[in-house]
């Protein structure tokens, strides 16, 4: 059911930073801290002065400020998404962009959300750099920002805490707000049906273009589910248990040879043309059908993508469930 990796010869530089240093940061990351307590307890005086000496910038709530710390362009240029990632996985294009904008801030609704979101890898891309010159920042989950090296890696990358008062802050700026509404439903969804791909079409980002009268982007992006496999680390109640409680996922991944490696399947964002939003207030008696309005025109959207695109995209034979 999955999609076919390519065999074609890719650069050492690609295989470095999107077969390694991509999701490497992540499995990094989760371990820094068990590492570092166990370096702690067995008397380890460097582990305690690089805990005492971290802790202050880990705290502090950075990815509760806008504009954040989006930055460091010498080393995402060094990263260069646009050359490597299609080296890497064969394909990695976009398509639909002439309905884009680049002078126009929208609310860009994307999926599927995927176990690691490689496709926010098109974000740091030149191209995309072009199509969004009002500038842009991600919303991301809270327990990204208790990560270390991932938290670093996701501000410096553009990315602010997924809450309603740090998105409103990022819409008041002016520039194009990027988020993945399935969240940890999608996250967690996969392995439940290998064919299905399961999509979460949630409310509450509608309600905010509403508000602000952000027109809504929607992407789809085929290869992002087959990247990696799903791993589920916790029987599934207590998988769910989690989620529910503290928001974060318990599903880990998979990629070439059971490693953390990706595999390299070819990878398409299609993007559906822009669905115009009337500004009401929320106290207005016309806001909640325009919400109801523009959430019905945003899962269209999905669906329109996805049944347009998934046979040129080889998903012919995977159907679209809404979960």
């Amino acid at each position: 059911m999955g999609l076919t990796e390519t065999t074609a010869a890719t650069t050492w530089h690609a295989f470095l930073v999107i077969g390694l240093i991509f999701p490497l940061h992540i499995v990094a990351g989760v371990l820094t801290w068990p590492a570092l307590a166990l370096a702690i307890c067995c008397g380890s005086t460097w582990a305690i002065c690089i805990t005492a000496l971290y802790l202050p910038f880990f705290l502090y709530p950075a990815e509760y400020r806008v504009p954040g710390w989006k930055g460091c362009d010498r080393l995402w240029a060094w990263m260069d998404y646009s050359t490597t990632a299609e080296s890497y996985f064969g394909q990695f294009g976009v398509h639909g962009t002439a309905h884009v904008d680049p002078e126009q801030q929208y609310l860009v609704a994307s999926h599927p959300h995927g176990t690691v979101i490689f496709q926010r890898m098109y974000w740091r891309t030149t191209q995309f750099e072009a199509l969004f010159k009002k500038g842009w920042r991600f919303l991301g989950a809270s327990v990204l920002f208790r990560i270390p090296i991932v938290r670093e890696m996701s501000l410096l990358f553009g990315a602010v805490a997924a809450s309603r008062p740090t998105a409103e802050l990022v819409l008041q700026s002016g520039k194009t707000l990027v988020l993945y509404p399935g969240g940890l439903d999608e996250a967690n969804s996969l392995g439940v049906n290998s064919g299905d791909v399961r999509i979460k079409p949630r409310v509450g980002f509608c309600r905010l273009a509403v508000q602000y009268g952000t027109p809504v982007l929607v992407t789809f992006t085929f290869g992002e589910l087959d990247a990696v496999d799903a791993v589920g680390l916790l029987p599934r109640g207590l998988t769910s248990w989690v989620k529910r409680t503290f928001r974060m996922s318990t599903t880990f991944f998979a990629g070439r040879w059971g490693t953390f490696v990706p595999k390299r399947v070819p990878f398409n964002m299609v993007i559906a043309p822009p669905i115009a939003v009337r500004q009401f207030a929320v106290d207005d008696r016309a806001y909640t059908a325009e919400v109801d309005r523009v959430h019905a025109a945003y899962t269209a959207a999905v669906t329109a993508l996805f049944e347009t695109n998934k046979t040129r995209f080889g998903y012919a034979d995977r159907p679209l469930v809404f979960i």
